[in-house]
């Protein structure tokens, strides 16, 4: 690309930093200290010329990028309040450079290179602003991009920032010397060399393993300067250092092309330390990663993470956008979400398969069990909870989504007018022959005779159907207590809910076994979120001693842990449904953004030891107290606040 410009330009830039008109008298504030700094700054970033098509017109974009997808034009970054950034914040000014996102929430495309400028320090970024926002206003209109279909689309960037893009500041190589260290922050953020000596994928994303390689630029070469190329090509660091001051080196070369512009216009004014220590680094670079930076912060498989962040973008992305970022407050954030990270998968699961309806300011999200294998939301449910930040276990696996996909096997009948309770058809679907109908009244019988211990009748199941994988263990126990329910006295609509809730239990106590990691297990009863449902999971096995959780902050927030302990107070077991719902009601209400789950784990902990200390009792009875009582707790939940909680913005 043609990029003549002159490094006087940059000397009439430096003169008009302190620019003082009536339009920015406003901005003349205490950072004016940082405009020298932020002119060299810029300097060192290449700016000027990449945002100057005409001479003339320094800043005022226009400039023509000649890419394999179209031409782009770079846009104008003087005050100008109509065509340029007069009226950004520092804010915008940042989330353009660390994140790639304009202004007006659209996504920058990868020519303006913040792929490279999400490294630069905060600092840094402060001072490039209080240079930036005085650089004279042009009233100059940016050229449209003439980009090729699908790629004037500013929506396909979402694939690209999954793929290729994590935001993240510079962080310095323990071990290595400051000047390295420096030399490094400068070749890969501000210096930004990646960009013009790397070649580049089908999608526009420079080749992490070929990093410094070199590739075609407008029609010149950009040549190796990995440090393997440049030794091999006779280069030392004095011939280096003097090349990159004055554009030649005695026995060597002398620049011409773009990089002339570089040396004439940004390298030329670093400082001879600066200088040095980009030297230090281009003569001692790390072999290069071949693994992009989302995938390298990922736990999942290469592969996984490659079709899971397919799938995201193909399913989720367009609503809750790049980087689980949401969309306004009608789509929740998925980055950071409570619901999301919780200690069990479910939540996120049930979401995928069964949608979820508008609540509060979000808007409904639709079901996607038809258009997802078990495999797919799997690994889309781990993506999801191991991405932007998300530390929670990759645990989802195709049985567990098959578990939780059996429970919609059982009619959502929702309301009062139901006109009959019919049992649900379960298992024998293509390929499959169901459950075993011998072993399924068996467990009716002992269903009958007043066990209801999740745990228990799962195992006994199973021990009869050894050939049983998940799914069909829950296909069995509906099919089981569908006909217990059906005979009791409820009304039709709560008989549907009944065995609503059993089957959501049935599926929680089957998951652990599939899991990917090892899920906590309890000792009590335990509230999961589950879709828009609370279950209360019983525990797995009844202990000679009932111990209670412990308010160390690992299952439960301790500051919500401690209002429920205060809350509660110190009653005798057993206490009241009308009293327990009321705990609930208050604890929910006093803390509006916490989980509904961790508020009535918070309170089952609270409760427990009242129950332990309450002598005379046997310890199937405590297990019986702090059972019903936690029961009451979760049930009162799910009435006051169906919907799932998202994390407040």
């Amino acid at each position: 690309m043609r990029r003549l410009r002159k490094a006087a330009l940059w000397a009439a830039c430096a003169a008009t930093a302190a620019y003082s008109g009536a339009a920015w008298a406003q901005t003349q504030a205490d950072d004016s200290a940082l405009v020298d700094k932020g002119a060299y700054l810029a300097k060192a970033g290449d700016c000027m010329p990449c945002h100057s098509g005409d001479p003339k017109k320094p800043f005022a974009g226009n400039l023509p990028f000649n890419t394999p997808f179209g031409t782009m034009f770079s846009v104008n970054i003087t005050s100008d309040p109509t065509y340029g950034i007069g009226t950004w914040t520092y804010e915008q000014f940042k989330a353009a450079l660390h994140d790639g996102i304009r202004a007006d929430g659209a996504y920058l495309y990868p020519a303006m290179p913040f792929d490279a400028y999400t490294g630069i320090e905060e600092s840094d970024l402060k001072a490039l602003w209080a240079f930036v926002r005085r650089i004279p206003a042009i009233a100059e209109p940016r050229k449209e991009n003439q980009l090729n279909f699908p790629f004037n689309v500013r929506l396909g960037l979402l694939a690209w920032r999954e793929l290729f893009f994590e935001p993240a500041y510079f962080k310095p190589t323990t071990g290595k010397s400051d000047a390295w260290n420096r030399g490094a922050y400068l070749a890969q953020t501000l210096a930004h060399c990646a960009d013009c000596h790397t070649p580049r994928n089908l999608m526009g994303a420079v080749k992490q393993k070929q990093n410094f390689l070199g590739t075609e630029v407008d029609g010149y070469w950009a040549p190796d300067i990995s440090t393997a190329g440049l030794k091999a090509s006779g280069w030392t660091a004095d011939k280096l250092t003097t090349f990159l001051k004055s554009g030649s080196s005695t026995g060597k070369t002398s620049v011409f092309g773009p990089m002339a512009e570089v040396v004439h216009d940004s390298l030329g004014f670093l400082t001879p330390t600066d200088l040095t220590a980009l030297v230090t680094y281009l003569m001692d670079a790390p072999p290069p990663s071949d693994i992009p930076a989302p995938q390298a912060a990922s736990p999942l498989p290469a592969d996984v993470f490659q079709r899971a962040a397919k799938s995201y973008v193909d399913n989720c992305a367009p609503c809750h956008m790049s980087k689980g970022s949401g969309s306004t407050d009608i789509i929740p954030p998925l980055a950071g979400n409570p619901a999301v990270v919780a200690s069990e998968p479910y939540n996120v699961i049930m979401a995928i398969l069964g949608g979820l309806p508008s609540g509060g300011t979000y808007g409904p999200m639709p079901s996607f069990a038809g258009r997802l294998s078990d495999q797919q939301v799997a690994d889309l449910v781990n993506y999801v909870r191991t991405s932007w930040g998300n530390k929670a276990d990759p645990s989802a696996t195709p049985a567990m989504v098959a578990a939780w996909r059996a429970t919609a096997h059982v009619p959502d009948y929702g309301t009062q007018q139901a006109s009959a309770f019919d049992c649900p058809k379960v298992g024998g679907g293509p390929g499959s022959t169901g459950p075993d109908p011998k072993a399924v009244a068996a467990i009716t019988q002992m269903m009958q005779g007043g066990n209801r211990q999740i745990h228990v009748l799962t195992a006994a199941y199973s021990a009869a159907d050894t050939d049983a994988t998940p799914d069909t263990v829950v296909d069995a126990l509906t099919a089981a207590y569908c006909p217990v329910v059906a005979t009791s006295s409820l009304p039709d609509w709560q008989k549907s809910a009944e065995l609503r809730r059993f089957t959501l239990q049935v599926a929680a106590d089957v998951s652990p076994a599939v899991a990917a990691v090892p899920m906590p297990d309890v000792a009590t009863v335990w509230a999961t979120p589950v879709g828009t449902s609370l279950v209360a999971r019983q525990p797995t096995s009844i202990a000679a001693k009932l111990t209670c959780p412990a308010n160390d902050g690992k299952l439960v927030p301790k500051d919500l842990a401690d209002k429920a302990v205060s809350l509660v107070g110190k009653p005798t077991p057993p206490l009241a449904g009308a009293a327990v719902a009321q705990l609930a009601t208050t604890l929910s209400q006093q803390n509006p953004k916490a989980r509904l789950s961790d508020v009535a784990n918070a309170l089952i902990s609270a409760y427990c030891p009242l129950v332990v200390a309450q002598g005379g009792n046997s310890v199937a009875e405590q297990y019986n107290l702090l059972t019903g009582f936690g029961q009451q707790v979760v049930q009162t939940l799910q009435l006051s606040a169906p919907t799932v909680k998202a994390s407040a913005k």
